[in-house]
């Protein structure tokens, strides 16, 4: 989500308590793809030119309370700070909590669409490279991985071959992304 959605959460301070309690269902909808809020129910808050910047407020608020796992006490006073009168606040927290139970798996299951591929299988085998076309003596280990992926455009093979720093790097990296996962799960 852009940093100028979680800008625009003044927005929402146009809102009264009903308004910004349909505006936060509606906005949920729009996670579950039940579809998004509609400028005829909301034409009187916003004008059109700000619609869509309103609609990217909510929808960030709805990714920021629900993904982020943000008690209710934080999101009213996130919502004060941006401007937001305290009932209008607590309104707002009461619908976000309401449906965290529809909101939740679908913010999962769209962080779990951001990779076109994902792995299906591996294999590994190591290796000592004694000599090279440049070098007479080289003795290094290399690590050989191949990857097997399925996609939108169907499987693919991928074969690296690292070095042992190359190797910790990508350890490295495949731990980060594991604990991202994990926080996402709980």
């Amino acid at each position: 989500m852009s940093a100028e959605a979680g800008g625009n959460l003044h927005l929402l301070c146009r809102c009264s308590v009903d308004n910004i309690q349909q505006f936060v269902h509606s906005a949920a909808d729009d996670w579950c793809g039940r579809g998004s809020p509609r400028y005829q129910d909301y034409g009187k808050v916003w004008p059109i030119g700000e619609w869509k910047d309103a609609m990217a407020a909510g929808r960030h608020l709805v990714m920021l309370a629900i993904g982020k796992a943000q008690s209710k006490a934080d999101i009213v006073s996130l919502l004060t700070a941006a401007g937001l009168e305290e009932d209008v606040a607590q309104a707002a927290s009461s619908a976000l909590e309401a449906r965290r139970g529809d909101v939740l798996p679908a913010l999962k299951s769209n962080s779990a669409t951001i990779a076109q591929s994902h792995l299906r299988d591996f294999d590994w085998r190591v290796q000592l490279m004694m000599s090279s076309d440049k070098l007479h003596t080289v003795r290094k280990p290399v690590v050989n991985i191949d990857l097997a992926l399925d996609g939108q455009t169907g499987p693919k093979k991928v074969a690296l071959e690292l070095d042992k720093d190359e190797l910790k790097q990508m350890i490295q990296s495949l731990e980060n992304a594991n604990r991202v996962v994990q926080q996402l799960k709980s």
